[in-house]
C-alpha cells in the first residue's frame, strides 16, 4: 500500500506516516518476528512495517483507529490467514482476548501526543506482554530511559513505571524527514523488555497509583503530594525524607515508600487509625 497523494492525514489522530523503507526494515529487524510469535502493531497506517512483518509467518494483529485505512488494510492482507486487522482504538482493546495462552509483542509508529496514554494502556496488560518497540518523540525516549541520577524533568512517571516493570533502551534515532507529513521533532525507537515486578513490591497497582500522584505534583514535597494520595497526612515513619521531591527518589526508594504506605493504608482500613497511634 502506498500513501495516495489525495490522502489527508488527520491532525486529531497525530498521523505522521513513516515513508523510509530502510527505517521500516531496521525496525522489523530489531523486532525479529518469528513464526510462533504473536505481534500486535499499533496503527499500521499504510502498512510500511506490516509488509515486512506479515510474511515472516507470525500471528499478526493490526489495530488501526482510522476508519479510512482499516478497510484498505483488511483487503490488502486478507490473503494471509494469520493476519488480522481490527478497526479500534488500541487504548480500548482487551489484549488478553488477543493473547490466548501466549504473550504478545507490540510494535508501532504511534501518535506522539498519545504516547503516555498508549504506554500506560500497554502496561495495564504487562503480564501478557513480552516486549514493545515504539517510535516516539526523541525527547520522550530520553525520559523513558532516564533515572534518578539524571534527575530533573527527564525523570518522571514514564521513567519509573517503565523501568519498574521492564528493561528499557533507545535502539536508534531518526530525523523528521523519514515521515510524511514531517513532524516538528526528531524521533527514536524505544524497546521495553517486560519482566516480572520486583519481588519486594507488595502491590503493583497501589505503587503505580502512588507514582502517578506524586510525579503529577512534582513541585511539591513528598509530604504534601502523599497527603493528596492518601487523603490525609502520612502517619508512619517513612523510609525516606518526606521533604524531598519525587524526582530525587530511586525506584528502590519508591518501592520501599509504597510498601510502608500500603501497610499503613491496611491499618486504617481495619482500625480507622494506624496501629502505632492506638
Amino acid at each position: 500500500m502506498n500513501i495516495p497523494l489525495q490522502f489527508s492525514p488527520k491532525k486529531s489522530l497525530g498521523q505522521n506516516f513513516l515513508i523510509d523503507e530502510n527505517i521500516a526494515r531496521k525496525i522489523v529487524q530489531w523486532l525479529n518476528p518469528q513464526p510462533d510469535d504473536a505481534v500486535v502493531e499499533i496503527g499500521p497506517g499504510f502498512g510500511v512495517l506490516t509488509k515486512y512483518i506479515v510474511p515472516t509467518g507470525c500471528r499478526y494483529i493490526g489495530i488501526e483507529i482510522d476508519e479510512r485505512l482499516a478497510p484498505l488494510l483488511q483487503n490488502e492482507w486478507a490473503r494471509f490467514p494469520r493476519a488480522q486487522i481490527h478497526h479500534a482504538d488500541f487504548r480500548k482493546v482487551n489484549l488478553a482476548e488477543l493473547a490466548g495462552s501466549g504473550k504478545l509483542r507490540l510494535v508501532g509508529n504511534i501518535p506522539y501526543h498519545l504516547t503516555s496514554s498508549i504506554v500506560f494502556a500497554a502496561f495495564a496488560h504487562r503480564g501478557i506482554l513480552r516486549d514493545m518497540l515504539l517510535t516516539v518523540q526523541k525527547e520522550v525516549a530520553e525520559r523513558i530511559v532516564a533515572d534518578s541520577q539524571t534527575g530533573g524533568k527527564e525523570y518522571g512517571i514514564l521513567s519509573v513505571i517503565s523501568q519498574t516493570f521492564a528493561q528499557t533502551e533507545i535502539l536508534f534515532t531518526m530525523s523528521k524527514h523519514v515521515f510524511r507529513p514531517k513532524p516538528d521533532v526528531e524521533s527514536a525507537v524505544v524497546r521495553w523488555t517486560f519482566q516480572p515486578p520486583p519481588e519486594n513490591l507488595r502491590d503493583a497497582d497501589f505503587y503505580v497509583r502512588m507514582v502517578k500522584t506524586i510525579f503529577g505534583q512534582r513541585r511539591k514535597t513528598l509530604r504534601r503530594s502523599l497527603a493528596t494520595f492518601l487523603g490525609r497526612d502520612v502517619a508512619v515513619a517513612a523510609p525516606v525524607d518526606l521533604q524531598r521531591r519525587p524526582e530525587t527518589l530511586s525506584i528502590r526508594e519508591l518501592i520501599q515508600l509504597a510498601n510502608i504506605l500500603l501497610i499503613e493504608q491496611d491499618d486504617y482500613g481495619r482500625f480507622g487509625s494506624p496501629r502505632n497511634s492506638r
